[in-house]
């Protein structure tokens, strides 16, 4: 598994950022009807959203293909990043390196929503 997107010195590691990418990530779900739990473990975000996140996601790939396309679309991840992401990650399983994108994501829109706010 990847280290800790957390651990990037351009996002720093604070739990109220931490907590928002929870919330973001448990949001987008929600919307199409799957859960997302965070319990609030700082110290093992990552693994308890990646697990989580990773099996909605190979359960999506097998039954509903139309529903992980919307899910795609709704965390704004394009065909291009993904393609890349894959040609980068060879080794890594396709919902692993989905799933990596996608808390990279949401933790991109909560650092941009969190900047604009405060300007």
């Amino acid at each position: 598994m990847n280290e800790l997107i957390f651990d990037d010195p351009n996002y720093p590691e604070r739990p109220e950022i931490i907590r928002q990418v929870a919330a973001q990530v448990i949001k987008d779900f929600e919307m199409f009807g799957l859960t997302i739990v965070f319990n609030g473990d700082m110290l093992n975000v990552y693994s308890e959203l990646f697990d989580q996140v990773s099996k909605q996601l190979e359960d999506l790939i097998k039954k509903d293909q139309q529903r992980f396309i919307s899910i795609l679309y709704r965390i704004d991840l394009s065909e291009q990043q993904v393609k890349k992401a894959l040609s980068d990650n060879p080794s890594r399983s396709f919902s692993a390196v989905l799933t990596d994108l996608i808390l990279k994501r949401e933790l991109q829109k909560v650092i941009l929503r969190n900047r604009f706010r405060d300007h």
